[in-house]
């Protein structure tokens, strides 16, 4: 394991009303929203206790509640990946929403947010139409440096059937992009964001070994 992944080893478990939350090695805490786990929600405070870490000691299951996950019904790595993103995105909150007034580091974070929820909420026309291509540019650039390989040949993918549009006249805007492809590239678009969907790689630990955990106050 790596020292980054050693120092967030889960060393406590406690919960209020609304979540679960992570004491880690490193003096950090986590949190995770119960709504998540409803049989953890409704669970007892006995039942709550009986909360077993995986073998690497970066998750948490109740094999008496939930199916025990390899990683554990709460992973470790997502949640303190989870909290890098809102840490930029509350800095482009103080920067009045200026992504050029942040730091590249967070730049990138914020685009790899936004390739997130988007692509996941809509495929990759909503996180385009949304953010730009110099938006995507930069998810491009972040996933390049993290090593994640397979994510980055998808949105390099998706980003490539665009081309031949680039100085088409008739697009005036983002959103005249899909109706302007042809039919099998609009098929080789659903195709991209299937693949996505897939989740190739684990975004979260590539992106903690390339970025780092957001420095503790």
């Amino acid at each position: 394991m790596t020292d980054i992944f050693a120092s967030l080893r889960v060393t406590a478990v406690d919960f209020d009303d609304d979540v679960v939350l992570l004491s880690l090695a490193d003096g950090r805490r986590t949190r995770q929203p119960l709504r998540w786990a409803p049989a953890l929600h409704e669970a007892d405070a006995l039942q709550r206790a009986g909360w077993v870490l995986t073998a690497d000691g970066l998750g948490v299951n109740w094999p008496t509640l939930l199916p025990v996950q390899d990683h554990g019904v709460v992973d470790v790595p997502n949640q303190v990946w989870d909290d890098r993103y809102e840490a930029a995105l509350a800095r482009l909150q103080s920067a009045a929403w200026s992504l050029d007034a942040l730091s590249d580091q967070d730049q990138q974070l914020v685009a790899l947010w936004r390739m997130e929820a988007d692509i996941n909420n809509g495929g990759f026309m909503q996180f385009l139409c949304n953010w730009g291509d110099p938006t995507c540019q930069l998810a491009l650039r972040a996933l390049q440096a993290m090593g994640a390989v397979k994510t980055h040949a998808i949105l390099a993918g998706m980003r490539g059937l665009l081309d031949r549009l680039e100085d088409d006249p008739a697009i005036q805007e983002l959103q005249d992009l899909y109706g302007a492809m042809s039919e099998d590239e609009q098929q080789a678009l659903d195709d991209f964001d299937a693949a996505y969907f897939e989740r190739p790689e684990d975004l979260a630990r590539l992106g903690l070994l390339h970025f780092g955990p957001e420095p503790l106050a």
